[in-house]
């Protein structure tokens, strides 16, 4: 964990003192800031940021703007570090499962427009997710910062054959995750059917290369046994109860649990109760006009007996996991925002949005469900210390909201400003624009055997 992370308020006010050189100083000031830390907000703050850094953070008169700065007025606002989400799939289309590898364009803006700077790849193609993060990374390409798991390590009968590698023992498992630790994963994922003791070699192996396993493993998830191969989190919060017993090893052996609350939402079919959602200005300016028309026509159609006991499974779910949420929130597991985006109703950007609302729906306060898509997200990966909050040092990833997101957080999707890498970015260049984000079609993709629901 960062050590940073525990310092109190007062510590890292006094890092305010230090000077600050005027050069290409950017300060955001007069709003409420969160630092994404969990404390209290700090009312009239100041934040400067300085070669892509946060350079000082603190109440104004204890923060000196230095003369020449670009300044951002934050004023009835609130500043925020920019948000996680920690389980995307960029090759995807609307339904989660169709394939647009050539839409990463309108993902990633779409993405930044909903002020998610920073997501987590958990299962595609690794060529394109290692050309994809190099050009982002060198400023050809506008996006968050880019983690990815690359291929999905499934058994022998993979669910997502053309994105999955198939590992049949403890020996291959150890050659996977050396192809992939050079390849540039920041994690490996264990799915589907994997047996426990194949999840436990790519656990020793990962230990070796550094990279942490994260279990997709559909009815397992949030089991005793799973637990004990020495996962660092589970990719879904699951869908079934966890045991008491399941819930204290976890937070005994520090293993987290990406939420993902959305998708099940999402299968249930309670968000298309109401379809105004579409109306929302994240999804409205940056979704496809296509998209809306395939989501509605299948948010409206009749379903057959068999979708619909699909429907009601995941109702059922949705409220078990909700539960999770609560007694591993209250048990000190580490929670991690993420959506499973795309799936229907969760799209790229705004999903994250209504992932925080649904963690809040599940027990947490608004100020949990931020730190769960800031610094909790940056620790599940270790890298709090890079960024996740307003920490002095760290990189200046942030938006500007209207409102007060602490104490509601819908007021997180009002969004001002989103500073990326230090940079102000201009959201209306993110907008939709067929012009530039092509006109591409979903195509359908190889499946394997079906891994059954919930």
């Amino acid at each position: 964990m960062n050590r940073r992370s525990a310092l109190p308020v007062a510590l890292v006010l006094l890092t305010a003192a230090l000077p600050v050189r005027a050069q290409s100083v950017t300060a955001i000031v007069g709003g409420r800031i969160i630092d994404g830390l969990g404390g209290p907000p700090i009312e009239n703050g100041v934040v400067l940021v300085e070669g892509g850094r946060i350079a000082a953070i603190g109440p104004a008169g204890s923060v000196e703007v230095p003369g020449g700065a670009e300044i951002v007025d934050a004023s009835g606002g609130t500043v925020l570090p920019g948000l996680a989400d920690m389980h995307v799939h960029l090759m995807g289309g609307w339904d989660g499962e169709a394939v647009d590898v050539l839409g990463y364009r309108r993902y990633l803006d779409a993405l930044l427009y909903a002020g998610v700077t920073t997501v987590l790849d958990t299962g595609g193609l690794l060529l394109f997710l290692q050309q994809m993060r190099q050009e982002i990374e060198a400023g050809r390409i506008e996006g968050p910062r880019l983690r990815f798991v690359g291929p999905l390590l499934d058994g022998v009968d993979p669910v997502w054959p053309p994105i999955s590698y198939r590992i049949s023992s403890s020996a291959q498992a150890a050659t996977v995750v050396d192809q992939l630790a050079d390849g540039g994963v920041d994690a490996l994922k264990a799915y589907g059917s994997l047996p426990d003791s194949l999840i436990a070699a790519l656990v020793l192996s990962g230990d070796e290369r550094g990279l942490p396993v994260l279990a997709d493993v559909g009815p397992r998830n949030g089991s005793l046994p799973v637990v004990e191969t020495g996962i660092r989190a589970f990719a879904h919060v699951g869908a079934r109860p966890i045991a008491d017993s399941t819930v204290a090893a976890m937070a005994e052996r520090g293993v987290a649990t990406i939420t993902t609350l959305a998708v099940i939402e999402s299968f249930a079919h309670r968000r298309f109760e109401d379809l105004s959602f579409l109306d929302d200005p994240l999804l409205a300016r940056t979704m496809p006009p296509w998209f809306r028309d395939d989501l509605v026509a299948a948010a409206t159609a009749e379903p057959s007996p068999e979708q619909a006991a699909r429907a009601r499974s995941a109702a059922a779910g949705l409220r078990n996991a909700m539960a999770n949420v609560q007694a591993l929130h209250e048990a000190g597991v580490l929670l991690v925002a993420g959506t499973d985006s795309p799936y229907p109703g969760v799209y790229y950007g705004e999903g994250l949005h209504r992932e925080l609302e649904l963690l809040v729906e599940a027990g947490l306060s608004p100020l949990e469900a931020i730190s769960a898509a800031t610094r909790n997200a940056a620790a599940l990966l270790g890298e709090e210390d890079e960024w996740g909050s307003l920490t002095p040092g760290l990189a200046a990833e942030l938006i500007v909201v209207d409102g007060r997101p602490d104490r509601n957080i819908g007021d997180a999707r009002r969004i001002r400003e989103v500073i990326r890498a230090g940079r102000r970015i201009d959201r209306t260049t993110l907008e939709f624009d067929p012009a530039r984000h092509g006109e591409f079609r979903t195509s359908r993709p190889l499946r394997g055997p079906p891994t059954g629901g919930f």
